[in-house]
């Protein structure tokens, strides 16, 4: 798993903002990163690679991700209140224990994702669901398991 220092990250987020307003800059590629126990709220990563990236224990509310590369991700225990993931690739993540209210899932791709003990909004997945939002919950037979 790759590690970064604060300020190797920070120059990577700016260069992923960059890259966003098409102002040069490079896409942030932080896939298999450990990002575990950080304070991202707030960031902008739409549109990048955070495939099997450890977001466990982090506090990403607030950030957007939409259109992202999110496979395998671990967001175990995170907070992703409020965060957005419009259109991401979430297939295989670990989402278990999270806190995910005010969630944007519209359009996400859930596929086998696990969302077992989260703590979700109201209507979270109802509203994902009339949006083409693809479910699939792993380990459904699990009472843990959020079922639609």
């Amino acid at each position: 798993m790759n590690t970064y220092t604060k300020q190797e990250l920070g120059f990577i987020i700016e260069q992923h903002s960059l890259w966003l307003k098409n102002e040069g800059g490079k896409r942030a590629v932080l896939g298999g990163a450990d990002l575990s126990h950080l304070n991202l709220k707030g960031l902008d990563l739409r549109r990048a690679n955070l495939i099997r990236t450890d977001f466990s224990h982090s506090d990403l509310s607030g950030s957007d991700m939409s259109d992202a590369d999110i496979m395998y991700a671990n967001f175990q225990n995170a907070c992703l209140n409020n965060a957005i993931f419009r259109d991401s690739d979430l297939r295989n993540a670990n989402m278990s224990h999270a806190q995910m209210c005010n969630i944007d899932l519209q359009r996400a791709d859930l596929y086998k994702t696990d969302l077992s003990h989260t703590e979700l909004s109201n209507g979270a997945l109802k509203s994902s669901y009339s949006t083409g939002t693809i479910i699939t919950l792993r380990d459904t037979s699990k009472p843990s398991c959020f079922l639609l």
